[in-house]
């Protein structure tokens, strides 16, 4: 018994050494470095590539995937953006080739006969795994999907004379970008052709911020300001800014920025050329002035004690506010931001009356102390005054000279706000510091001669910046034509 035991105990391993040898010799031909035949990665056969060529063409053949485009659809509107724009790129690239790349060389002896037996007869596909970049799509939805929905309206107000008339508040829509980004994944990674394709876009209940109840509260004026609009050109960019921002309603903790409010300047917006400051000059630019616009609405958010979160000076000095009581507007570089810092809604009102008198009033619900006031103090704690520069000008005539430039003495101030309890000051502190360049006036002084050596004479006097060697030189060189 024993011994038919061990003949069978003997046959048994024999048996299943013959098939070891045979799964390994059977698994051994095949390349470790390399993928399996048969292996595809969604439509591409990687079949005999290595892990780095399997990469680099993969990413190659992506390249061309991301020139598709994605119509997104909101309702009856659309609008189209490519995947490159959107950010589509691998999931974990390396991850899905490893996978892909292990298949018939990982597990057990086994398992790897019987993968590797299947991929004699038929292919294995391991899915593409597709995604795309979060902040691309955002900035795309954000400027070409969102603007197609009928969004919340916020209850408004407008004045009626001396009383507010409220507008009801309406409930929209807006995009879910979070949930139309995993549409156009999900289409990605379920069957895409790599053509052109369309997508609805997912909608989502949007409510209104501000409420009609909410402005009921609006009857207090909380600060105001005014300056003298004057006239010209500059007098229609005042009008246009001013327009843009008179009605706003900022909910309790809602920021606005004055530049993107008022922009874009340009004609087809209602603005015109007028001077503006750059570069230590006065030049005409579109929207000239908007600035003085800022400004007055500077001093009413001021007066208002609303929460001033941006505000820079002009680079130098203007005419129509005392130093550091200005807000400048200079494209990306300069802005004015404030934030409604009360608990209940503000109104902005601004306009320019008969008078010529640009003015901004904020309302709302006054919770300060009675007989609470403020006022703002504007001190120059230094000044430099401005010099003259010559220059030469060798198309004008010898000893010709011509005033250019804008003038400017260079201030730094600051702004002091003083708080006081039925007329006995309480608080008094420093607000903001400013600093003004000074600007020099330029004097273009005229060279040009038959006499080359009468040029060289008045060239030599401007070099030395000396107006009075200047002229005896202009004097010296024309006694010599």
């Amino acid at each position: 018994m024993q011994v038919l035991f061990g003949l069978l105990l003997f046959c048994s391993i024999l048996v299943l050494t013959v098939f070891y040898m045979f799964f390994q010799s059977f698994v051994s031909k095949y390349p470790t470095d390399r993928f399996c035949k048969n292996i595809f990665i969604g439509s591409f056969d990687v079949s005999g590539m290595t892990k780095k060529e399997a990469e680099k063409t993969m990413e190659k053949y992506l390249a061309s995937g991301r020139q598709a485009s994605v119509v997104m659809q909101v309702g009856e509107k659309e609008e189209t953006a490519t995947l490159e724009e959107l950010g589509l790129h691998y999931k974990d690239l390396k991850r899905q080739i490893n996978t892909a790349f292990n298949y018939g060389k990982a597990g057990s002896l086994w398992q790897r006969f019987w993968q590797l037996k299947k991929l004699s007869g038929e292919k294995k596909v391991f899915k593409e795994n597709y995604t795309l970049n979060k902040k691309q799509v955002k900035k795309v939805m954000d400027e070409r999907i969102v603007p197609l929905t009928d969004h919340a309206q916020n209850a408004t107000m407008e004045r009626d004379g001396k009383e507010f008339k409220i507008i009801e508040e309406k409930q929209g829509k807006t995009i879910d970008i979070d949930k139309s980004a995993a549409a156009i994944s999900s289409h990605l990674n379920n069957g895409w052709d790599r053509k052109d394709f369309s997508i609805k876009m997912v909608q989502r209940v949007e409510k209104p911020k501000v409420k009609a109840g909410d402005l009921k509260t609006v009857k207090d004026e909380l600060g105001s300001y005014s300056t003298d609009a004057g006239g010209g050109e500059r007098l229609q960019n005042l009008k246009t800014g001013v327009e843009k921002l008179d009605g706003t309603v900022l909910a309790p903790g809602e920021e606005i920025s004055v530049h993107d409010a008022t922009a874009p300047y340009d004609k087809e917006h209602g603005y015109v050329a007028a001077g503006s400051y750059e570069n230590g000059q006065v030049v005409e630019t579109y929207g000239g002035g908007i600035c003085q616009v800022s400004t007055t609405l500077y001093n009413a958010v001021l007066f208002a004690e609303l929460e001033v979160t941006e505000r820079y000076p002009h680079s130098m000095l203007v005419a129509y506010i005392d130093p550091s009581r200005d807000a400048a507007i200079a494209g990306d570089v300069k802005d004015f931001k404030f934030k409604n810092s009360y608990d209940t809604p503000v109104y902005i009102e601004g306009g320019i009356d008969d008078d010529g008198q640009l003015k901004f009033t904020i309302y709302g619900k006054d919770t300060r102390k009675k007989g609470r006031t403020v006022e703002y103090e504007s001190e120059v704690t230094d000044t430099e005054e401005y010099g003259r520069t010559y220059k030469e000008d060798s198309e004008a005539s010898l000893g010709s000279m011509k005033y250019e430039g804008s003038p400017h003495t260079g201030k730094t101030a600051r702004l002091w706000k003083v708080v006081k309890q039925d007329g006995k000051e309480v608080s008094r502190d420093v607000i903001n510091n400013s600093t003004y360049q000074k600007s020099d006036e330029i004097i273009m002084v005229g060279t040009a001669s038959d006499n080359g050596r009468a040029s060289g004479v008045v060239s030599g006097a401007i070099a030395t910046q000396d107006g009075t060697k200047i002229n005896e030189a202009i004097s010296k060189a024309r006694a010599m034509e």
